[in-house]
């Protein structure tokens, strides 16, 4: 018989107050299990099976249909060796000093590219440019600003666009579809949600930027992803390595959030990161928010509540 039962590397036990679940990362499944199996799967993971099997002479038929369920959901494997399946590592890292960034703009109060100009000098990989109009004077403008993206270290850019009719939308796309790092236009304020030309990477809603703004996502949404659980175990994903510039050049954690660390027109991203306390919020792990420390699913959850600090060093959701 094979010595031990090794839990693949991708499968974690994550423990909430009541409930707990193995979720397997590369597989995108969670199960639900009994807190009672998270004990034999710990043991599993230090002891050879037989002493493992042998604590549990007393319960044999529950141990055995823990052992089945393991087996059966591709959550472990025996084998005659151990020391040679070296787990990958919980330790989330990232070279980029701001990795993702939304501008708000609205062709006044300053000037978007030598904001970008900063972000890129950051090596930000994300921007989404929140564009308050686009009539036909601000077109070439838009233009203009897509092609100076395109020779940045950006990976990949999506814009908004306020909506003004169907046709004026696919001409609008055929015009800004030859840059290279636009990944998506989305036209809000939609007469109707649309799903054609899904797959050129153009979408409709019918909401208006107030709502696009202030909206938090829904505890339904959920992202099993190991990268994401890595972060979420160290920083807030939604904060982290994350800038806004709204309509005013002010700069905060989230264009919905109320404090402001400082204006692009007086302050360099740079300074605002070495002098504000703009970086509170990315250390934010998701173990140290009230109300979400105590949930299984926490790993998977997307927080992009604003977070108030405790007496306790905790935090808590605010809105």
């Amino acid at each position: 018989m094979n010595k031990y039962l090794n839990i693949f590397s991708f499968c974690k036990v994550i423990e909430g107050k009541e409930n707990a679940i193995i979720c397997d990362f590369q597989k995108k499944n969670i199960k639900y299990i009994p807190s009672s199996m998270v004990e034999v799967i710990k043991m599993l993971s230090t002891l050879p099976y037989l002493e493992v099997e042998n604590a549990f002479s007393d319960q044999k038929e529950i141990f055995n249909s823990y052992i089945t369920l393991l087996l059966a959901e591709k959550f472990a494997f025996f084998s005659d060796l151990r020391d040679e399946f070296i787990p990958i590592s919980d330790i989330w890292e990232s070279p980029q000093v701001i990795n993702n960034a939304i501008i708000e703009y609205g062709f006044e109060n300053y000037t978007i590219t030598q904001a970008i100009e900063q972000l890129d000098d950051l090596n930000c990989q994300f921007l989404e440019i929140r564009f308050l109009a686009c009539g036909k004077k601000n077109m070439a403008s838009i233009e203009e600003i897509l092609k100076y993206c395109n020779d940045l270290v950006l990976r990949s850019l999506k814009i908004y666009l306020p909506y003004v009719s169907h046709k004026a939308s696919l001409q609008i796309y055929h015009t800004l579809k030859k840059f290279k790092k636009l990944e998506a236009i989305v036209f809000y304020e939609s007469d109707k949600t649309k799903a054609n030309y899904v797959s050129q990477n153009i979408l409709f809603t019918k909401k208006n930027m107030e709502y696009i703004r202030s909206k938090n996502f829904e505890e339904t949404d959920l992202i099993i992803d190991f990268e994401y659980y890595r972060e979420s175990l160290q920083y807030n994903p939604y904060y982290n390595k994350k800038v806004c510039i709204d309509y005013l050049g002010n700069i905060k954690n989230c264009l919905k959030n109320e404090l402001i660390f400082g204006n692009i027109n007086k302050n360099s991203i740079i300074q605002i990161l070495k002098e504000t306390k703009i970086k509170e919020l990315w250390h934010v792990s998701h173990d140290m928010i009230l109300g979400l420390k105590d949930d299984e699913l926490r790993y998977s959850r997307l927080v992009s509540n604003d977070l108030r600090k405790t007496a306790e060093g905790l935090y808590e959701i605010i809105n």
